[in-house]
């Protein structure tokens, strides 16, 4: 499969990325930088993987934001988990009246 880039028109928006532009960041094979190293006496962290030296303020953004998003998910995870511990009833199958569900 090959791709080929469709021509902008002149009057595109300002804020509008192409699509090469994004892939060019999350290349196949190319290092994502997932296990770090960091050295607290020379304030420097480096990718365990490829050697990289890696930008530190960089790092903790993107520790920040992945945390954010473990937390985002982990209160989502807990309201649905409410949300189905309040499950006390279904409908059953053979009768189709409403039941208690067994278990409780």
């Amino acid at each position: 499969m090959t791709l080929s880039s469709l021509p902008l028109p002149a009057t595109s928006p300002a804020k509008v990325i192409t699509l090469s532009e994004v892939r060019s960041q999350y290349a196949p094979g190319r290092c994502q930088h997932r296990q770090i190293l960091v050295d607290e006496a020379l304030s420097e962290v480096e990718c365990a993987d490829c050697g990289a030296k890696l930008n530190p303020v960089a790092t903790l953004a993107r520790f920040a934001r992945e945390e954010s998003r473990w937390s985002r998910e982990a209160e989502r995870a807990r309201e649905e988990m409410e949300r189905l511990n309040q499950r006390v009833r279904c409908k059953c199958l053979h009768c189709g009246k409403m039941t208690p569900i067994l278990g409780r």
